[in-house]
């Protein structure tokens, strides 16, 4: 296998790894990253990759695989403690759901990444099974790990649904006007939307295994 198959190859395994990050703790980073690790090799394994493949394989997962696991949980956890005992500041709270924008801006762009790589592999796995190289051993592995990158997607998003809908209690109760803080919103909304649509779109790579 040539260098940039593999690296490829290496980004879709990275993307079901991170199913292991079900936690959203920060001090659970270390657990995440090798239990992405631990994913990555049983995953490469079942898909008949060799033993030297799949450590290596399984080394890049585990060093890469916290950081992107808690990037958002962590941005959100780190803009609320800063927001904590200024709540009431509208000012303050201008500047929370720009930070809010900002981190879901970045969410987008990754799940828009992990859906173009598991859309290559479910491409190579949709083929392997017309081909009658998959066992059903095999197969129900993959689909266990299509599952689990689809809930770890959706719990970030349910992050940032939660979030969205303490900013929209905080501006019902405001009294005075705030287009800035309007906008903040309207576009906090879409975001989340178009995350929700990538999420969908996992989903649907999910369902063309069975």
């Amino acid at each position: 296998m040539s260098a940039d198959p593999l690296k490829s190859w290496l980004v879709a395994l990275s993307c079901f790894s991170l199913a292991a990050c079900a936690t959203q703790s920060q001090t659970a980073s270390l657990q995440c990253g090798v239990g992405g690790a631990v994913v990555g090799y049983a995953l490469c394994k079942a898909l008949g990759r060799p033993d030297g493949e799949c450590a290596r394989a399984a080394a890049v997962i585990g060093a890469g695989g916290a950081a992107i696991c808690y990037s958002y949980a962590s941005n959100l956890e780190r803009r609320r403690k800063e927001l904590a005992g200024h709540e009431n500041d509208l000012n303050r709270r201008i500047q929370y759901v720009h930070g809010l924008n900002q981190d879901t801006e970045q969410l987008n762009k990754d799940l828009s990444s992990r859906v173009a790589a598991v859309t290559q592999d479910t491409d190579t796995l949709v083929a392997q099974i017309q081909q009658r190289r998959v066992t059903q051993e095999q197969l129900a592995k993959a689909r266990q790990a299509r599952d689990s990158d689809v809930k770890q997607a959706e719990l970030q998003v349910a992050k940032g649904r939660e979030a969205l809908t303490e900013v929209k209690t905080y501006r019902a109760q405001l009294k005075q006007p705030s287009a800035d803080l309007d906008v903040a919103i309207a576009k906090q909304q879409q975001l989340y939307d178009d995350a929700e649509h990538q999420v969908q779109l996992l989903a649907a790579q999910r369902a063309r295994v069975g």
